[in-house]
């Protein structure tokens, strides 16, 4: 048996905390969590546009445009694999960011609840399978790079929500992880050092019963698109989303506060 120096190995405990402690500064730096109510940006993404039915919502196939900012499941490149009713995301965008939809029936619903309208993501069982509903992935895209982000979720019971932050040529900026999320929640954002290179996010879950999303906030202008600006980004589908408005039994979606 050969022994190590107690020193070499003192030595050795410490170099490999210190490349530890690097890492995770390195990661922590990228994006970080505030306060939802201390976020500067002014800019405000409102789903009173939208068709929305109460309980189950509207099923819309297809991407959306709502106050310049792009809503669909995942971007290119992304995989959306089945785990239970719930949409999986993996992998990374393939390239510059191109917003998809999912399948028919997997896409968006838009909810009507006590404090308007929120959006949620269809899960894998799909419209009008009650379960379904909020079980989905969201992602949003900005024609415009910010350096703040925020949300507020609705219906949360104790899961999980991961949140994924791109840059425009579609690399990672940071991943992250929501625990115990409580009925109600706002989560803030913002990038270090203010850079402004945040494009676009997809956030998908493993809460028991789903959620729905609203009070999307940033900081920079999204315009709404000139039709050369984003029809790649868009992969020509632009606002086509089909509108079914079948109703079901209600599923419970939570008030979020005005």
């Amino acid at each position: 048996m050969v022994k190590q120096h107690n020193g070499l190995r003192k030595e050795a405990v410490i170099a490999a905390l210190g490349i530890s402690l690097f890492s995770a500064d390195a990661r922590a730096a990228e994006i970080t969590q505030v306060n939802y109510g201390s976020l500067t940006g002014t800019e405000f993404v409102s789903f009173a546009s939208l068709t929305a039915a109460p309980g189950a919502g509207t099923n819309y196939d297809g991407l959306l445009i709502v106050d310049g900012v792009g809503f669909g499941e995942h971007f290119q490149g992304q995989t959306v694999s089945p785990s239970g009713e719930f949409d999986q995301v993996s992998g990374t965008p393939s390239g510059a960011l191109n917003l998809q939809a999912g399948a028919p029936g997997q896409n968006l619903a838009a909810l009507q609840s006590p404090a308007g309208i929120v959006l949620s993501g269809i899960g894998t069982s799909g419209y009008p399978v009650f379960d379904a509903i909020g079980e989905g992935a969201v992602s949003l895209l900005f024609s415009t790079d910010q350096s703040e982000f925020g949300f507020i979720l609705a219906g949360g019971h104790g899961g999980n929500a991961y949140v994924s932050f791109f840059r425009g040529d579609g690399s990672l900026i940071e991943a992250l992880t929501l625990g115990s999320l409580p009925l109600v929640s706002r989560f803030g954002f913002t990038r270090t050092g203010g850079v402004h290179d945040i494009r676009g996010v997809t956030i998908w879950n493993d809460d028991p019963t789903g959620f729905g999303l609203t009070g999307f906030r940033h900081d920079v202008a999204s315009a709404v698109p000139e039709p050369g600006t984003w029809a790649t980004m868009l992969l020509g589908f632009g606002l086509v989303g089909t509108i079914m408005r079948r109703r079901r039994p209600a599923k419970h979606v939570s008030a979020c506060p005005s």
